[in-house]
């Protein structure tokens, strides 16, 4: 007896073709939700190890500043950073969660609403990324022109 293993598609309209995940795809994604809840335990492991090295900047980072110099006693800025970076890391690992979660269960039980919600996670999880590497492009190009016109100006001076 054959699975059905067809797809409806969004909106149900008659004369849109139907996706088939076949055999072949089902062990793809198995093996892809393996992967995907491996990296989002470590992505929660990290966000966890980098909020707390934050939260022990922000409150022990002035127990240091009598044997650092002056421009290191920056604890409560670093661990407030520190605290800022587990924060972001935790959202794409929950996304990348969700993703394996949801589609182990798509696939175990065919529900085509836990297969939808997956892959919108899986869409969260690329666009979180995408804006971020964005955003670090840019700030790496406003980075090198200001360090290109600051070289500048101190020859000039």
């Amino acid at each position: 007896m054959e699975e059905n293993n067809y797809v409806q598609p969004v909106g149900g309209a008659p004369e849109e073709p139907m996706l088939v995940i076949d055999q072949e795809i089902r062990l793809f994604l198995t093996e892809t939700v393996k992967w995907g809840k491996f990296l989002a335990i470590l992505g929660f492991i990290a966000a966890a190890f980098l909020g707390l090295l934050g939260i022990g900047f922000m409150f022990f980072g002035s127990a240091f500043k009598s044997q650092l110099p002056e421009e290191f006693a920056f604890g409560g800025l670093i661990g407030f950073i520190y605290l800022l970076f587990g924060v972001l890391y935790y959202f794409p690992s929950k996304y990348l969660y969700d993703f394996s979660i949801y589609t182990r269960q798509a696939l175990s039980i065919h529900d085509q609403e836990s297969l939808v919600y997956a892959f919108s996670r899986l869409k969260s999880f690329y666009k979180f990324w995408g804006i971020l590497t964005l955003l670090m492009i840019i700030f790496y190009i406003v980075a090198i022109v200001v360090g290109i016109i600051a070289g500048i100006a101190g020859i000039m001076a």
